[in-house]
């Protein structure tokens, strides 16, 4: 399986929210886009925010391409994981059903491994097709239960739909970019500013 071409954005401040953010135009229906459109895109998407390594991202295309039913059965299992958890974190759902459904199974796949740096994390027990999906899950429990979490925002372009952690010294941070949405609608703004005052003084 040859690993596909991906832009991998990091404007969540947060792993967990950077996956949530690989559905571009998430809330306008007529541009909507998905960037994990295979499990082989999952893969190279977690190759690039190092959850996974080079060698265990080829070995899994390698399982991948030899049971294709079972990948795709992963892949849309992934997804929906992640998009449970992004409609629980921006309220649209009571609870993150899903992540709640996979944690003891991602727990259970998994054991936890002391660096050389004395810091602990999960790691799977055995490499699978399902490895991603706890490795995700872990993630977003992970999140959830941190405190960090008080300065989530969706980004206030009413079409983007990305997510982010305000960590700004101020925490008015507005938009997922201010290059890109915060641009887009100062300049929406300002039109719409100089189309009242023409119409007050007509």
């Amino acid at each position: 399986m040859r690993m596909p071409e991906l832009t991998v954005s990091r404007l969540g401040g947060d792993l967990a929210l950077d996956l949530c953010n690989t559905v571009d135009w998430r809330l306008d229906p007529d541009r909507r886009s998905e960037r994990l459109r295979s499990f082989a895109h999952v893969l190279a998407w977690l190759e690039r925010v190092e959850l996974l390594s080079p060698a265990h991202a080829d070995r899994l295309a390698e399982l991948a391409e030899a049971d294709p039913s079972a990948a795709a059965t992963e892949h849309a299992r992934i997804l929906a994981l992640r998009d449970d958890s992004y409609a629980a974190l921006t309220g649209d759902t009571a609870s993150p059903a899903v992540l709640e459904r996979e944690l003891p199974v991602a727990h259970a796949a998994s054991h936890l491994e002391r660096s050389v740096h004395g810091v602990w994390a999960w790691h799977p027990r055995a490499l699978g097709l399902d490895t991603p999906r706890h490795l995700l899950t872990l993630e977003f429990a992970r999140l959830f239960a941190s405190p960090a979490l008080s300065g989530f925002h969706r980004c206030e372009d009413r079409h983007c739909g990305w997510v982010f952690l305000d960590t700004s010294r101020q925490h008015n941070r507005r938009w997922c970019s201010s290059a890109d949405c915060g641009n887009r609608n100062r300049v929406r703004a300002h039109a719409e500013r100089l189309r009242r005052e023409a119409e007050s003084q007509a």
